[in-house]
């Protein structure tokens, strides 16, 4: 995986102009491929980590999982950076034989939508979420 963080030399102009250049630490993102049964479902942004959370509760949110029993397994797949090293950017699912590989309000021939980080959801696609949803959602 991923660096969660890495350090970079920022520059910091305060409110009366004065300008200083520091390193900091900075939060890492990286786009995340999620794929079910080796088909590409969706590709999103996050900080590394927790990947196998994440892409399970992406399905959850789409209507796909409905409990922990609905995916089998989790497993990153290679994906080389130019030093062959695995990026960890690219997660597979396997679903259980009763659970259909895709949101059932997707197309089958066309991609899902991309989201980025957590804004990028609005308050009306949650609750298209919750009406569609496989398990009920509470407030």
């Amino acid at each position: 995986m991923g660096r969660i963080t890495t350090r970079r030399r920022v520059t910091r102009i305060r409110g009366d102009g004065h300008i200083v250049q520091r390193p900091d630490t900075l939060a890492v993102e990286e786009p995340l491929e999620i794929r079910v049964g080796g088909q590409s479902l969706v590709v999103t942004m996050r900080t590394p980590g927790n990947d196998v959370e994440l892409a399970a509760g992406f399905l959850v949110s789409e209507g796909v999982l409905a409990g922990a029993d609905d995916l089998v397994t989790a497993r990153y797949c290679a994906g080389a950076d130019a030093d062959g090293t695995n990026t960890y950017n690219v997660l597979d699912l396997v679903l259980a034989p009763h659970v259909p590989p895709r949101p059932p309000n997707w197309p089958a021939a066309s991609p899902p939508p991309a989201r980025a980080g957590c804004a990028a959801r609005t308050a009306s696609t949650r609750s298209a979420s919750a009406r569609r949803s496989r398990s009920p959602m509470t407030r």
